[in-house]
């Protein structure tokens, strides 16, 4: 019975996610600039610097993805993820129209992630965490995609 509330809380969370990414994406400039000190925070405590791969766990509609990806530079690249394929395809919308060629883009669940272990420098997610249905699963993916010796 537990199991059925939380599947259906999730659906629930996720279908208002796919019917606001919309308005993330509409008021982007706004998004990027209220949170651009917490971004700039996380950039600065995560040490990401140029070279760098990155992996955005629920990275939403772009951001912080976006600002992180100027910051690897073209040697680096971010890998933008979210549950919702409306979000990842308003990052990816984000990127063509800034011309940002260093990041990628996939539609991955927090507790399940599609890619090989120790294949980022660093994982981060801005906000996500808090949206995770099962943080520590969430958190274990994130620690099993990290290099050794990587930050998350």
């Amino acid at each position: 019975m537990k199991e059925d509330i939380n599947r259906s809380q999730d659906t629930d969370t996720l279908r208002e996610w796919r019917e606001s990414a919309p308005y993330w994406e509409k008021h982007r400039d706004v998004i990027r600039t209220m949170f651009g000190p917490l971004t700039q925070a996380l950039i600065e405590e995560a040490g990401i610097g140029a070279g760098q791969s990155v992996l955005d766990v629920a990275g939403g509609a772009g951001e912080p993805s976006l600002t992180i990806a100027r910051v690897v530079g073209l040697a680096g690249f971010v890998m933008c993820t979210d549950a919702v394929a409306e979000m990842v395809e308003a990052a990816e919308r984000a990127a063509q129209r800034l011309g940002i060629k260093n990041m990628r883009f996939q539609q991955a669940t927090d507790d399940s992630l599609p890619f090989d272990s120790d294949s980022f420098d660093t994982v981060i997610s801005r906000l996500g965490v808090m949206f995770f249905p099962d943080a520590l699963a969430a958190l274990r993916e994130m620690l099993r995609v990290l290099k050794p010796g990587g930050t998350i």
